[in-house]
């Protein structure tokens, strides 16, 4: 089935099965992005941000290459044919996916907390939303809107209280900030991408070109001067080893598999969740306090996610502006 984003049809609900599997790849893709704040806090603990992304996404990367071709060969197949055109796209992505997106997470996270870098990144399906009415010119039905603003308004009971105290850092916002906007951007570009159909390639390309990339500006700072491998803490090379195996190997292939499946609006509400997830999980590893106020932010986002997820959106135009959604 080639060229599966050359075609433009309207988006139907899926079958009830489908629904299932969708719901559990969400959850799963809630919890390793939640999670993933913690871990990438620990490991820039004693290794460089950049330098620590660009290892992580080219080892994952090639990883799952690697079982691509593994896979073709133990099955005695070919494999589809991967042109000039899927690398150059895959290029595109691997700027603001990982570059933009990625890059600039990581780099922000020493700034910030990680429980405020996950806040602040909540803002992706905002992002989403605004460029896919204001460039595609999808209209966002009224349920969508509510979701949104419901999920935007968790947000700012969440981080009220450290806007308000001034403890947030203006460089690490404003990468945090540029950074959802670089994911959104990617994450709408890559419904349209022409990718091999085989998510293991498609996921395995962007990961080691992405993790590649990054190595750029880590190289252009001079972070392999900081680099000392006998100074890497236990705790700062595990949370990379889970970031690597985790976070980027399962995570990501979740997430462009719900790109794929579903809309870029559904496969990012993985940002309004994961906050949750990570404030929790502060509190049960690094027993930190959770207030009424958090419960109650908590639980607006909720709101704005199953409203969400229970509706698909709209567009003004006729079925050729429509990403096409098949399996």
């Amino acid at each position: 089935m080639p060229n599966r984003f050359n075609m433009f049809i309207h988006y139907y609900p899926p079958h009830p099965l489908k629904q299932s599997r969708i719901w559990l790849v969400l959850v799963v893709l809630w919890v390793i992005n939640g999670s993933s704040f913690l871990a990438i806090k620990v490991s820039i603990d004693t290794i460089p941000p950049l330098f620590s992304a660009g290892i992580r996404f080219s080892l994952s990367g090639g990883a799952l290459f690697i079982l691509y071709l593994l896979r073709n060969r133990a099955t005695h197949q070919h494999g589809e044919r991967i042109g000039v055109q899927q690398w150059k796209d895959t290029l595109v992505l691997g700027v603001s996916l990982f570059v933009g997106g990625q890059g600039l997470l990581v780099w922000g996270t020493q700034y910030l907390s990680s429980g405020i870098t996950g806040l602040l990144n909540s803002t992706i399906p905002l992002w989403v939303a605004l460029i896919s009415m204001l460039v595609f010119r999808k209209h966002l039905t009224k349920k969508m809107i509510a979701g949104l603003l419901a999920g935007f308004g968790g947000l700012m009971l969440l981080i009220a209280p450290s806007l308000g105290n001034g403890t947030l850092s203006p460089v690490g916002t404003a990468a945090l900030i540029a950074s959802s906007i670089a994911w959104a951007v990617g994450s709408l570009y890559s419904t349209r991408a022409h990718l091999p159909i085989s998510i293991l390639a498609s996921s395995g390309m962007l990961l080691l070109v992405g993790g590649l990339m990054l190595l750029v500006p880590s190289f252009i700072l001079r972070e392999f001067d900081d680099v000392r491998l006998l100074q890497i803490s236990t705790a700062s090379t595990i949370a990379l080893l889970y970031l690597i195996i985790v976070t980027s190997m399962i995570g990501f292939t979740d997430f462009y598999w719900l790109v794929r499946m579903t809309t870029a609006a559904l496969a990012n509400t993985f940002a309004y969740v994961s906050p949750v997830i990570a404030v929790f999980l502060g509190w049960a590893i690094l027993k930190e306090p959770i207030t009424s106020l958090t419960l109650v932010a908590m639980s607006v986002i909720l709101i704005g996610v199953a409203l969400m997820v229970t509706t698909p959106s709209k567009s003004k135009s006729n079925s050729k502006n429509k990403p096409i959604l098949k399996n």
